[in-house]
């Protein structure tokens, strides 16, 4: 009895680790101050699923200058309908890296990601959620990303690549 009370323990374990969600902080990386990259507008699906009837995607539209409205839509086979999940997004970029400040709705905790553009292709990159540090102020955030960036364990383990839809 104690075996499979250990076994179901270990197993709800490696789930909750295998989906890891994003680093969440109280404060963006640096506030809005990229202006729109119109390369990145439009319809973008999620490479592991291009060939399937009903794929994950993006859509990403321009909200102002500084600003993008991006909306997941994630296909829900139980009713045949796509889940939409709307983010307020700005980047930000220290060097050669740009960030996603990506809140839900507009509101509370900004997820944070890594974006690397490549043509017709980005891949996201999430902050890990092993960063037990909170940030009172984005400058805060900032010098602190700006020293683990490069670091491969700053990122969760999954990349996920998107493709643009043509």
């Amino acid at each position: 009895m104690k075996t499979n009370a250990f076994l179901i323990s270990f197993f709800v374990a490696v789930i909750f680790i295998l989906t890891a969600c994003p680093y969440q902080s109280q404060v963006p990386i640096d506030v809005p101050n990229q202006k729109i990259d119109k390369t990145i507008i439009g319809k973008w699906v999620k490479n592991s699923e291009a060939d399937k009837e009903n794929p994950e995607y993006f859509q990403i539209s321009e909200l102002d200058t500084y600003k993008y409205n991006i909306v997941k839509f994630e296909y829900q086979s139980n009713d045949s309908t796509y889940k939409q999940t709307k983010y307020l997004t700005h980047f930000t970029k220290i060097e050669d890296y740009v960030f996603m400040n990506m809140q839900q709705d507009g509101e509370g905790d900004f997820y944070l990601h890594r974006i690397d553009m490549n043509g017709d292709e980005f891949t996201l990159y999430e902050l890990t959620d092993n960063i037990d540090e909170k940030f009172a102020s984005s400058e805060e955030l900032k010098k602190f990303v700006e020293k683990n960036m490069k670091l491969s364990f700053f990122y969760n383990k999954d990349e996920i690549k998107y493709v643009r839809e043509k």
